[in-house]
């Protein structure tokens, strides 16, 4: 088997962090530098969509629904605070949300705009739209513009202020409802705007990267299963991965717990899921590496300042002569 591990933000500046397996496998590894990527970009680079346009189509797909030809755009439930002069945008990592809270906002949403746009809360935390064509419009997916000021992460193109408007009226529409009003009353964030992007049609892709994807995130599910792979939620432990683990193939783990903390500056808590990226992830995975159960594994790093991919077999880790390294020492390598 050719494990990759798709590893967001784990390389940042000035992190004194230290972590033995995953700091083994970068330092006895080959490296290969990329510009910088998120992980939607990644994903999408990787099955050949030259366009992420379509994240929708195929987050709705990994969301167990068929998207067929149409046109579907997220529109997904957000937080949005006052930061000195700025709106700053939370997603649902921030938040709970449940079903009845959902239909229950959708339900008013759809009430007030029909029959112009309809949502579908297909998920608690993410909700879909049809659309009748795409419109052209740049769009931010959520997980990129989450703790930072919405003004850098609006819809931009020809059809760009027509979305701000849609934004603007459905801020008015939930800041006085009874959700909201209930969520504040407990203490909880209200959910006082929607984040539009990703509309788009399902694309053909020209390829099958990997024969079997493990993820939480839709997209990462959505585009497996359209390339014709198994696609799975991500198990809780690479202890319990192993145990139903293919023998051989190219296989993708998604270990996307680090992008929430580190996007909203929450370094202590990012710190704290590094330490169980390690005990419950890398720790075996670098153990079934050392007994052949994993013939090559590839971190792939993504970062803002660049990533890299680090290609690992059980020989290279004879290597005793390349010493591990502080993670913060191979952010420079990726510029």
């Amino acid at each position: 088997m050719h494990l990759h591990l798709l590893v967001p933000d784990l390389l940042i500046p000035g992190a004194d962090i230290r972590i033995d397996a995953g700091e083994t496998l970068l330092a006895r590894g080959r490296h290969q530098s990329a510009p910088s990527h998120s992980t939607e970009s990644w994903l999408c680079e990787q099955y050949g969509l030259e366009d992420a346009a379509a994240g929708s189509a195929f987050c709705l797909l990994g969301d167990g629904r068929q998207p067929a030809d149409a046109c579907w755009l997220r529109a997904d439930p957000v937080h949005l605070r006052i930061d000195r002069d700025e709106l700053v945008l939370a997603d649902s990592t921030a938040f709970a949300i449940t079903d009845a809270e959902a239909r229950a906002l959708t339900d008013s949403f759809n009430a007030h705009f029909a029959p112009a746009l309809q949502l579908d809360p297909v998920h608690p935390e993410r909700w879909y739209a049809q659309l009748d064509s795409a419109p052209e419009t740049h769009w931010t997916p959520l997980a990129e513009a989450r703790g930072k000021p919405i003004s850098r992460h609006l819809p931009k193109g020809d059809a760009a202020m027509r979305w701000h408007a849609l934004m603007n009226e459905a801020q008015m529409l939930l800041h006085e409802h009874p959700v909201n009003e209930a969520r504040e009353a407990r203490g909880e964030l209200p959910l006082n705007s929607i984040w539009f992007w990703g509309g788009g049609k399902r694309a053909d892709l020209p390829g099958r990267p990997f024969e079997r994807v493990f993820a939480n995130d839709p997209l990462a599910r959505g585009l497996a299963a359209a390339s014709g792979a198994a696609a799975a939620p991500l198990p809780a432990s690479a202890t319990d991965w192993l145990r139903t683990a293919p023998e051989s193939g190219n296989v993708l783990l998604l270990l996307d717990a680090l992008r929430a903390p580190f996007a909203y500056g929450e370094l202590s808590e990012w710190a704290t899921r590094v330490a169980a990226l390690e005990r419950d992830w890398l720790l075996p995975l670098l153990a079934a590496l050392r007994d052949g159960r994993i013939g090559m594994l590839t971190t792939h790093c993504l970062s803002a300042d660049g990533s890299i991919a680090v290609e690992t077999t059980r020989m290279d880790l004879r290597r005793f002569w390349r010493r591990r390294k502080p993670l913060a020492s191979y952010v420079m390598a990726t510029v």
